[in-house]
């Protein structure tokens, strides 16, 4: 290339991005506390007092069945000393929502009703507040007050997600994994399939790489399809609504996938596969349909944990993007690159 002529391929994020704690801080206010994040099913909320708790890049949460019906999410932090209120990352029921530190009691509306032996303005102490909205059977939670109703958020996955009844599909399996990579890492590897024919021998029987296309849809969501070969398992429809949320679609079924900041290096994936019934007769079938599946996302973390551990061995700084092959990374990077640029 002569010199003075600028590369179509974009540079990459430079590499401290993926490690540093400054980038972190930057990225879990900039772009997960802006974001709505899925933390669970509408039928584990049926009772006043079922709860489900979650931490959003950092910030614990939790969301609640009202005695009035309603649904609601709160941080999941008394206002007393700052203890959580309810376990982390996980369902329950409970009767009384009271601080099991020094039992300062809230009702589901998140008033403070009781501070034991303290004379204090009790409507000055209230839970502090997160946004809950529910879609098509899931619940999802919003730190900030300014982000988009979540119907708008997910109008593209909407429209690409009709082929399959999700409200009434069965949850069949679902499980988290965690490992020792920045969750950047990871979306970078999921948002191209250049690496499918060397990293993805299954998947890459599978489908028909010749028919593999990715649109990059604006600046927050991804299409990837590909069509099954011929005498392969699957087709594959798989719809990426960033930052974190998967819908990996089948014919077979829809395994939704996120995944889930925890740190600068660590980083937590859930898988929920999901089938349109759960015929006892077919469990051996959606058995090794699932295993299929989870056999290419362990493909991914193996290569993604040996990149994080290049990106953090202090010799890789900055490389290229190809034009051609990996749309889809400078459309992630673009929305990254954006985020740190707020903050600069």
């Amino acid at each position: 290339m002569t010199a003075g002529t600028t590369s179509p391929d974009p540079e990459t994020l430079p590499a401290q991005l993926y490690w540093s704690a400054e980038a972190w801080e930057v990225e879990r206010r900039e772009i997960w506390a802006k974001s709505w994040v899925l933390i669970g099913r509408v039928s584990q909320l049926e009772a006043p007092g079922d709860y489900i708790s979650a931490t959003i890049a950092g910030y614990p949460v939790f969301a609640i069945r009202g005695k009035d019906g309603v649904l609601r999410c709160f941080h999941n932090v008394c206002r007393h000393r700052a203890s959580p209120l309810v376990g982390g990352d996980c369902t329950g029921h409970t009767d009384r929502l009271s601080c099991p530190y020094h039992r300062w009691l809230y009702d589901f509306e998140g008033n403070l009703r009781g501070a034991p032996d303290m004379e204090i303005d009790k409507s000055a102490y209230g839970l502090v507040p997160a946004r809950c909205e529910t879609w098509r059977g899931f619940v999802f939670v919003a730190l900030d007050a300014d982000v988009e109703p979540l119907d708008s958020w997910l109008s593209d996955i909407s429209t690409v997600a009709l082929r399959h009844p999700i409200e009434t599909m069965k949850l069949a399996r679902q499980f988290s994994v965690e490992a020792d990579i920045n969750w950047k890492t990871y979306c970078d590897n999921y948002a191209e399939a250049w690496h499918i024919p060397t990293i993805h021998p299954g998947l890459y029987g599978a489908i028909d790489m010749r028919g593999y296309r990715i649109d990059a849809i604006g600046l927050r969501v991804q299409r990837h399809y590909a069509p099954a070969r011929d005498g392969g398992q699957t087709d594959g429809l798989w719809v990426w609504r960033l930052p974190g949320l998967f819908f990996n679609m089948y014919n077979w079924g829809m395994n939704i996938g996120q995944v889930e900041p925890l740190g600068p290096t660590r980083m937590r994936l859930t898988y929920r596969y999901l089938f349109n019934e759960l015929d006892p007769a077919k469990e051996k079938e959606r058995d090794e349909l699932i295993e299929w599946a989870y056999t290419v996302a362990k493909e991914d973390l193996t290569i993604c944990q040996a990149v994080q551990s290049n990106l953090q061995a202090g010799i890789y700084d900055r490389g290229r993007l190809s034009s051609v092959h990996e749309n889809g990374v400078i459309q992630f990077q673009e929305l990254v690159s954006a985020a740190h640029a707020r903050q600069a």
